[in-house]
């Protein structure tokens, strides 16, 4: 069975607090930031007064270098942004892709990791943590095509419910 390893566990922790976004209508890279940005604002990890600092933050970061992982689907931009608190992440996913890194190269996993200015080793952490979390087929699989988001954690959560 898989296991995360204890920043994995983290960054799965992180995750469920943020949120999971499944099958969700993004077009492009800029409307699956926007949609996940949205995801930690409803779950109260994220101000809403930051919504917008925090897309271009992560747009212009991903403009430098990108972070799609193009042979696995996967993608986890991030960014260090001020009034964002701690070290927050939310995942969206869907079996159709999110957007396309590249024609016919979909994207079907993304992690969003925003961090505040000062939390530099936190924040690579926390990327080094999701990057253990998604190594597994079966893993990135199962959460394109998750039921619900309590079926998207359990899997994070390597299948035994604790984060």
């Amino acid at each position: 069975m898989y296991r995360a390893g204890a920043s994995g566990v983290r960054a799965a922790a992180l995750i469920a607090a943020g949120g999971v976004l499944l099958r969700p209508p993004c077009g492009s890279f800029e409307d699956a930031v926007g949609g996940l940005v949205d995801t930690l604002i409803s779950n109260a990890r994220l101000e809403a007064a930051v919504r917008d600092r925090a897309v271009r933050a992560v747009v212009g970061r991903e403009a430098l270098a990108s972070t799609a992982i193009v042979e696995i689907g996967v993608a986890v931009p991030h960014a260090r942004v001020e009034g964002v608190e701690g070290v927050i992440a939310a995942l969206a996913a869907s079996p159709a892709g999110l957007y396309y890194a590249m024609a016919n190269v979909p994207i079907s996993v993304m992690v969003i990791v925003l961090s505040a200015p000062e939390l530099i080793g936190e924040h690579l952490n926390t990327l080094a943590g999701v990057s253990l979390l998604l190594q597994s087929a079966a893993v990135r699989r199962g959460l394109e095509h998750a039921v619900d988001s309590a079926a998207a954690l359990t899997l994070l959560r390597g299948g035994n419910g604790r984060a």
